[in-house]
């Protein structure tokens, strides 16, 4: 009796330890091409600030009793969506660290469901100098689960680019994005010397 117990321990343990594969962000060519189309035009640049979390959002997950959810190889999520930012703002050509407008982001929700039909919700605040309030944008994106722990955690961590790429997208097509970025300000318009005019 001893010795199925102690199977049994070792089993539900080795179940407990499994763990899910984590995965770099991949950038998106829709982003990217929404990006060089709204700033290429003024050649504004801008810089990412590092991104936060607001108050009461909690950054650490546990996905069923497979333990801690990694969602990237050596990043948080924070930090995650923050260089997804970063990448798709830098293929775009619109990144400059010295003198582009500083985007701060601060993480307003961030939840996750792996049962029934899985889903990511995600809001990100976005602001700068020229837009102090800036403006939120959010996401949920669904995704299928499964009966099996293991296999529904690796979803939720599969499905985290996808849902990071549609906030990012929501971002750059928001109608204030001109103003967060500085591309919005007016261009003042030369004098015109009307000296010899007849």
């Amino acid at each position: 009796m001893k010795k199925y117990f102690v199977l049994a321990s070792a089993a539900l343990a080795l179940c407990a330890c499994e763990t899910t594969s984590s995965r770099p962000y991949t950038v998106s060519t829709e982003n990217i091409m929404a990006f060089q189309s709204k700033l290429q035009s003024t050649d504004q640049k801008v810089q990412v600030a590092d991104f936060s979390l607001a108050e009461g959002v909690k950054e650490s997950m546990t996905c069923r009793a497979l333990g801690a959810l990694e969602v990237a190889p050596g990043k948080t999520p924070v930090q995650f969506i923050q260089g997804a930012m970063q990448d798709e703002l830098f293929n775009a050509g619109a990144v400059d660290t010295s003198t582009g407008t500083v985007l701060n982001g601060r993480i307003e929700q961030l939840d996750f469901n792996s049962f029934g039909t899985g889903s990511w919700t995600i809001a990100l605040n976005v602001s700068s100098e020229a837009l102090p309030t800036g403006y939120t944008v959010d996401t949920k994106y669904s995704f299928k689960t499964s009966y099996s722990a293991v296999r529904a955690c690796q979803n939720v961590i599969d499905a985290f680019t996808p849902a990071v790429q549609e906030l990012i997208g929501k971002v750059v097509a928001h109608e204030q994005f001109d103003q967060l970025t500085g591309a919005s300000a007016e261009t003042p318009v030369a004098a015109i010397d009307t000296t010899d005019v007849l």
